[in-house]
């Protein structure tokens, strides 16, 4: 990862600096509850998403990231990274003809945490409400979400 670079993503929505998001994830998409800096409850939606790692470092600990260590809370995509590479040829030990669609690598960085997205893409939804009504609504729209594959789409 000697090319790898992080590019901020402007979404139309600044996440909050302060607390963390609630991850809601299935085999097909995941989803971070958020609040955003006017103290709004957002949705951050990752569509086709493979992998998620979220979690560890907090904003202490985010400065002895290798890739991370010198960035602000916020929404990053990197540019560059080899994790899809490392999943697609973990992949081909079984299935050595196979070739998936490209995934992108997302971060969320916020204070107590952070979360790590391969995906198809990423979008922003602000929410009128409580918090709590958009994560039932969340929840419910995962539940009602009918997808027919578990694995990502092949390459056409």
């Amino acid at each position: 990862m000697d090319s790898v670079r992080l590019e901020e993503l402007d979404l139309g929505m600044e996440v909050a600096t302060t607390g963390g998001g609630m991850l809601l994830m299935d085999e097909h998409s995941s989803s971070v509850l958020i609040m955003n800096t006017e103290f709004k409850p957002a949705v951050v939606r990752f569509p086709g998403c493979t992998q998620v790692k979220f979690g560890y470092p907090n904003d202490e600990a985010l400065a002895g990231h290798p890739l991370y260590g010198d960035c602000s809370y916020g929404i990053y995509e990197v540019i560059g990274s080899d994790w899809f590479d490392v999943l697609q040829e973990q992949n081909r030990v079984r299935f050595p003809d196979s070739k998936w669609a490209r995934k992108r690598h997302f971060v969320i960085i916020f204070h107590e945490s952070m979360g790590e997205f391969l995906a198809d893409d990423v979008r922003v939804e602000g929410f009128e409400g409580k918090f709590d009504d958009m994560a039932l609504n969340v929840m419910r729209g995962a539940l009602a979400y009918d997808t027919p594959s578990l694995l990502p789409h092949e390459e056409m």
